[in-house]
């Protein structure tokens, strides 16, 4: 007897949702990523009863599609970069993005670029050819320091002496202090330049693994729905806060299994 086929558009309390196939079809994606859309809010999914399988929200995939479809033509004319904050300008201008959305950063232009001087890795942008979209600030600390920052308000300040400097410290914690996009995006495109900051952030952890640095303990705070996705969807788990105004998140290195935790900890490995 022949295997009943998968009804390919069902509808549900008057929305059309789409069978997973679909879905990935009208994406251009695998599961996986579509799951992963579902986790960080962008596509509502329901099972219906009497079946087994979720269906999708027709509406949410279509909309995702076509900023998707936008967007990529938009990136084949402008690439972006993640690379190191390096000059006082590009941090001026970073501390401005930081000032609109949350209000602070023009007037610590110079205890950053302290910060920076300790350490090159503490502020990194991502860039296309005509403008920084966005940064992100990642503290290693001292052993002893992630417990100071996460019991201060907002905005956490930190002195130089706090920062590790891989040159003499290769133990350290891990405080991600912001992770930043411009305004003025579309959802979508701001979905996916905060995931390119948290794929270059992972990419710099391992690179920091290749070097020899081990991170006992990476944190991170936030109130805002895009942070908070971002670190559940990287792996973090979160934990009761310090301080009322933001939810904290963290990871212990050690056992964690998040893949890009994996590949930091094999490249530690390696490095003997």
């Amino acid at each position: 007897m022949a295997a009943r086929k998968r009804q390919i558009i069902i509808f549900l309390n008057g929305e059309s949702y789409y069978s997973a196939q679909k879905a990935q079809e009208e994406l251009g994606m695998t599961y996986s990523a579509l799951r992963n859309q579902v986790n960080a809010g962008n596509i509502q999914s329901e099972i219906p009863k009497g079946k087994r399988q979720a269906y999708y929200r027709a509406k949410d995939v279509d909309e995702l599609a076509r900023d998707l479809q936008a967007y990529t033509l938009n990136r084949k004319k402008r690439p972006t970069q993640f690379i190191r904050v390096t000059t006082r300008d590009e941090m001026i201008e970073c501390q401005e993005i930081g000032q609109a959305v949350f209000g602070v950063g023009r007037d610590t232009v110079d205890e950053r670029m302290r910060l920076l001087e300790k350490n090159p890795d503490t502020y990194h942008l991502l860039r296309d050819a005509n403008q920084i979209i966005g940064y992100l600030a990642a503290m290693p600390l001292k052993p002893g320091g992630l417990d100071k920052a996460l019991r201060q308000t907002i905005p956490v300040r930190f002195d130089p002496e706090d920062i590790a400097n891989f040159d003499e410290e290769k133990n350290i914690e891990l405080y991600l202090h912001a992770l930043v996009v411009k305004p003025g995006f579309t959802t979508a495109e701001k979905h996916i330049y905060g995931s390119r900051l948290v794929a270059g952030l992972m990419g710099t952890i391992v690179e920091w693994g290749k070097k020899g640095i081990t991170i006992n303990t990476i944190a991170g705070r936030s109130n805002m729905p895009d942070g908070i996705r971002l670190m559940k969807h990287a792996g973090f788990t979160e934990i009761e806060r310090l301080t009322p105004e933001r939810r904290t998140f963290i990871i212990d290195v050690k056992q964690s299994g998040a893949p890009f935790i994996l590949k930091y900890k094999k490249a530690l490995l390696l490095r003997g």
